[in-house]
């Protein structure tokens, strides 16, 4: 083979691997351990049954549990779209590391594959000697 052979290690995350197979647009991933020995097959199906959540209830924890719940936010300064199990969120965070913090937290809600940040963030603000431009 003159290709390079895109793979995962035994102890790599399940999130590690949806987000190769995501990104890459592979079906299935070798699973290689130590010494570089073929352990097994990863395939988007094995994924699939560990991100088993309906949309609307990844949808649901996001708006209520981290938006408002967490974060303190009116949820409708925000857009939350899941489509399987891809998430794109649009809209305008008050600060820029508030939009940075929502968007890791979604990552990490289960059943999450991906997150598409599509926040207009605030420009950083400018300040000399105190000031603040």
């Amino acid at each position: 083979m003159t290709t390079t052979v895109v793979t995962v290690k035994p102890d790599d995350t399940v999130e590690q691997a949806a987000w190769l197979m995501y990104h890459l647009q592979v079906k299935r991933l070798p699973v290689v351990g130590a010494g570089g020995y073929l352990v097994g097959i990863v395939s988007r199906a094995d994924l699939l049954t560990v991100f088993d959540r309906p949309d609307q209830e990844i949808r649901a924890e996001i708006v209520d549990d981290v938006i408002l719940h967490e974060f303190l936010v009116d949820p409708a300064l925000f857009m939350v779209t899941v489509a399987d199990g891809v998430v794109t969120v649009t809209g305008a965070p008050e600060t820029a590391d508030l939009g940075y913090r929502i968007v890791d937290k979604i990552r990490h809600v289960q059943g999450v594959v991906a997150v598409r940040d599509k926040l207009a963030y605030p420009p950083a603000e400018v300040s000399f000697a105190g000031l603040q431009f």
